[in-house]
């Protein structure tokens, strides 16, 4: 199988449909079912900061789109993490990144030292 890696550029069309010829190209690409399209984590942290800052558009809307986007069939990703992360963001009043870097310690049970 091919795998392809979609950049936060060609996503955030596709999830805000603010220029529909160009997301329908990039939901034909996620359609393929011949192709695996690779989710980066740093990726994912870019939409969530683009669809936060530039489109303002609030947490739970911002988490609606981004866990559609990673249970997507055609999307490889860190999903555990990914959705681990997204639920710490949700109960609570963090970034994003906090919330992943928590995630992640639980996952690992890694002992975490922040000022935060």
């Amino acid at each position: 199988m091919k795998k392809s890696l979609i950049d936060t550029n060609l996503i955030i069309r596709f999830l805000v449909n603010d220029d529909p010829k160009k997301a329908f190209r990039v939901k034909s690409l996620f359609l393929n079912k011949k192709t695996k399209n690779i989710l980066l984590d740093v990726i994912v942290a870019e939409i969530i900061w683009v669809l936060s800052s530039y489109y303002e558009l609030e947490k739970l809307s911002v988490i609606e789109k981004v866990r559609a986007l990673i249970h997507l069939e055609t999307v490889e990703c860190n999903k555990d993490l990914i959705e681990r992360s997204l639920s710490i963001w949700e109960r609570n009043n963090i970034s994003y990144i906090d919330s992943y870097i928590a995630a992640f310690s639980e996952i690992h049970e890694i002992k975490i030292y922040s000022y935060d």
